[in-house]
């Protein structure tokens, strides 16, 4: 039985314990009165008690909590929550998810210093082809090698990216590579900003396999990390994009390749038959170690960070609109599958890309205007300061935040019932 997935207990742990001690340190520093510091979740396992703070260990391990007098308005201690000025509320509920943010800074801050895994090869392979985009109307494919431009050579997504501005709104040759070897010229008008409506993946030649995940089709049909898939479905293979291509064109495949130095196979992999959902493989690529400076390791996570933030409205948007096939909301259950998932391919570096990815979204959502969140309480102040400083009663406001918790969790129910329905049919999180 596989158990990676118990590697959520200690990244949803960390996340949540950081979250509150942002919490826990703004109130002490504000001087709102604290009266306990919990790791874990009741019951409790021991406790020590310092300077009027109890310190909990208790015995359920995810994460853990901070329980300030007063933080639903209850109480008439005059260092209580409730009784604290409003911009020093708004420091206290917005330390946890400012943690959370800082954590997963300082972990791609550390990640770049440490030394990071960088793919060497250029990215000049066709992905995705946008419909009606210029690339589209001139005939371009998934998995087309974009070869050179009006005569230029092209050897990195920069340089394919100035040679089509540089041609914008004129009939321009691009010349590619397509079927492992066919060179096809293409007259495409490059046009606005992106001028050409693709996505660009990596350029390899051959395909490797990396690393097979357990009881997936790909290990059912026997592949095994250092194959070189040589044909899929007897067409003949040569580079990264074609055999990602082929193998995930059918629900089935039939897959020959080179294996010290004998071809082996053809190895079948039947999707719908292994009841799998992904083929469980990864194909090689090139890489190699960088370190960077903590200056220049800052300015990647900052860079990191803000591509995660943007992201977040913008696949919410897509959700609401229906243009996503993956809206990206998932429940422990989820959670648990993708760490465990990460956990098994990535490893320990995969875990902490996984725990600042986490981290980000936690500050996000959790500052978001709803009720029984951090940030429906924000709202609540900003109501508080637009009425001149009268505040809404304590008890209206509890009842507000236990109908949205009520709604919340309802709405988390129905995600776990849809993940357990995925995770039951073998679906993987990780493509």
């Amino acid at each position: 039985m596989d158990f990676s997935w118990l590697w959520v207990v200690p990244v949803l742990g960390v996340l949540i314990v950081v979250h509150e001690m942002g919490h826990f340190f703004t109130a002490i520093w504000l001087g709102i009165k604290v009266e306990e510091f919990g790791i874990g979740f009741p019951p409790r396992m021991f406790a020590i008690k310092r300077n009027g703070i109890e310190y909990s260990l208790n015995w359920l391990p995810i994460g853990g909590f901070v329980k300030i007098t007063g933080e639903n308005g209850d109480s008439e201690d005059p260092r209580s929550f409730g009784r604290a000025p409003a911009w020093k509320r708004v420091i206290v509920l917005a330390a946890g998810s400012s943690m959370n943010l800082l954590l997963a800074l300082l972990i791609f801050t550390g990640m770049s210093v440490s030394g990071t895994q960088e793919i060497v090869a250029p990215q000049t392979s066709v992905a995705v082809v946008t419909k009606d985009a210029p690339a589209d109307i001139g005939g371009m494919l998934p998995g087309d090698h974009i070869v050179s431009v009006a005569g230029q050579p092209i050897n990195s997504a920069d340089e394919l990216r100035a040679a089509s501005l540089a041609h914008a709104g004129k009939p321009t040759t691009y010349l590619v590579e397509r079927n492992g070897g066919q060179m096809v010229p293409l007259q495409i008008t490059p046009q606005g900003n992106p001028p050409l409506g693709i996505g660009l993946t990596y350029w390899v030649a051959g395909a490797t396999v990396d690393t097979v995940r357990s009881n997936s089709s790909a290990a059912l049909a026997g592949l095994q990390p250092g194959d070189k898939i040589v044909l899929v479905n007897g067409t003949p293979v040569n580079n990264f994009k074609q055999a990602s291509l082929l193998l995930t064109a059918d629900k089935s495949a039939q897959v020959v390749v080179e294996r010290n130095g004998a071809r082996v196979g053809p190895l079948s992999m039947d999707l719908a038959g292994s009841g799998q959902k992904s083929i469980g493989l990864n194909l090689k690529l090139p890489t190699k170690m960088v370190y960077y400076s903590p200056t220049q390791a800052l300015g990647r996570a900052l860079d990191s960070t803000w591509t995660v933030i943007s992201s977040i409205p913008k696949g919410i948007a897509q959700a609401i609109a229906g243009k996503a096939d993956n809206a990206g909301v998932t429940s422990i259950v989820g959670i648990s599958q993708l760490t465990g998932e990460v956990a098994e391919e990535a490893g320990f570096n995969g875990l902490l890309n996984l725990t600042a990815l986490l981290g980000i979204s936690l500050f996000m959502i959790n500052l978001m205007p709803l009720p029984a969140l951090d940030g429906g309480r924000l709202l609540f102040i900003l109501i508080e300061l637009l009425r001149g400083g009268r505040r809404i009663a304590p008890e209206k406001e509890a009842v507000v935040h236990f109908a949205g918790m009520m709604v919340l969790l309802g709405l988390m129910a129905l995600i776990t019932y849809f993940d357990v329905q995925r995770l039951l049919s073998g679906q993987t999180l990780i493509k």
